[in-house]
């Protein structure tokens, strides 16, 4: 290949590397079909008012003892984590319409705390109900004649997650499994792939990577690629193609630095994600923990350091001062590497060792 053809296709590889990371959301679930119920505020409420916000479906009664209540709790709980969101809302849908009036909801959302303008509690005539459950979210209800009040309906305890088109994006279990080994645990960790799942639809743009973690890593994978080619390049006196490898190795880290601080001040909301929250492992090894530990706190402290290291050395190179040039890059250009292949077993053990997916 000659050396212009190089340059060439050394030049797409930042596009190549945004589209690996940019792949569309493609778990639709169906769609909702159009209704219009009443709001416990009196109010009504349709599939329309809805377009446009990302939102999770509960189906509760309020007379229920059978696992309505733990439902409420972990929409409670949904509604405290997500509050950084203002365009999620939560809607419960009464399955027992008959006795769950306005006034009922409106007491019964008082006893979770629910945000009126964040929680909405829906009822309506019950045919209209359990034809939605059936056909729009494929999820039972049937009415138990077996007479006691707690148990009136027997219906699925499953939160539904619905796009701004609504689109059923995921089906979530709303209360801990009593056969799960660790209940509350494995409880906890459906949550946080629900909250993972409402992140990024959150920010499911075009223009956006669907997975920012990813898009992270991969821009650090491209330039520890780069910088090894670069280096190759140098000493076989290929100057060219060193620069070209350089300059576009500085350019991608710049990107990563955009990114990851778009995506840790923006998306995140300056939230940190832990190794312990993260992992989807009952109780992994000790030393997985002080492992990645041990990447993290060396990485992170070099990655302050490369950015002015490698903005420097190629300044220097650029102007001529070779000598300068090549006894700083003695030094940036390990650090450099190092940082580059950490932050991708960084990735890698964070998201990957014990996936949340």
């Amino acid at each position: 290949m000659s050396l212009p053809r190089v340059h060439r296709a050394l030049l797409l590889l930042p596009l190549l590397l945004c589209l690996s990371a940019a792949a569309p959301l493609d778990d639709d679930l169906g769609t909702v079909g159009d209704f219009t119920l009443i709001e416990r505020s009196g109010q009504p409420v349709s599939k329309s008012d809805l377009l446009g916000k990302i939102w999770i479906a509960s189906f509760e009664f309020v007379r229920c003892t059978q696992g309505c209540p733990q439902i409420s709790a972990t929409m409670e709980q949904l509604q405290t984590d997500l509050k950084r969101f203002p365009d999620v809302r939560l809607v419960t849908f009464t399955v027992d319409p008959e006795h769950d009036h306005p006034e009922e909801l409106r007491e019964y959302a008082k006893h979770y705390h629910a945000d009126p303008e964040r929680w909405l509690f829906l009822t309506g005539d019950e045919k209209t109900i359990y034809q939605l459950l059936e056909k729009s979210f494929h999820l039972p209800a049937q009415k138990n004649t077996a007479g006691d009040p707690g148990n009136a309906v027997m219906h699925s305890p499953k939160l539904v997650l619905v796009d701004r088109q609504g689109h059923i994006r995921g089906y979530f279990d709303g209360r801990p499994d009593p056969n799960a080994s660790d209940p509350q645990r494995e409880h906890q960790l459906i949550l946080r792939k629900l909250k993972a799942k409402v992140t990024a639809l959150e920010h499911d743009e075009w223009y956006l990577p669907s997975d920012f973690p990813r898009f992270n890593a991969t821009l650090n994978a491209g330039t520890a690629m780069l910088l090894l080619i670069g280096y190759s390049a140098i000493r076989r006196r290929l100057v060219r193609l060193h620069i070209a490898c350089m300059l576009l190795a500085l350019g991608i880290s710049t990107l990563f630095l955009v990114s990851y601080g778009y995506h840790h001040a923006v998306i995140k909301h300056g939230m940190t994600t832990s190794f312990a929250e993260q992992t989807s492992h009952a109780s992994p090894p000790a030393w997985v923990g002080i492992v990645y530990q041990a990447v993290l706190w060396t990485h992170t402290p070099l990655a302050a350091i490369v950015a002015p290291l490698a903005l420097v050395t190629a300044i220097l190179g650029l102007t001529g001062r070779w000598q300068r040039h090549g006894r700083l890059a003695r030094w940036t250009l390990p650090i450099w590497l190092y940082v580059a292949i950490t932050g991708v077993i960084v990735y890698w053990m964070l998201y990957r060792l014990y996936p949340l997916e």
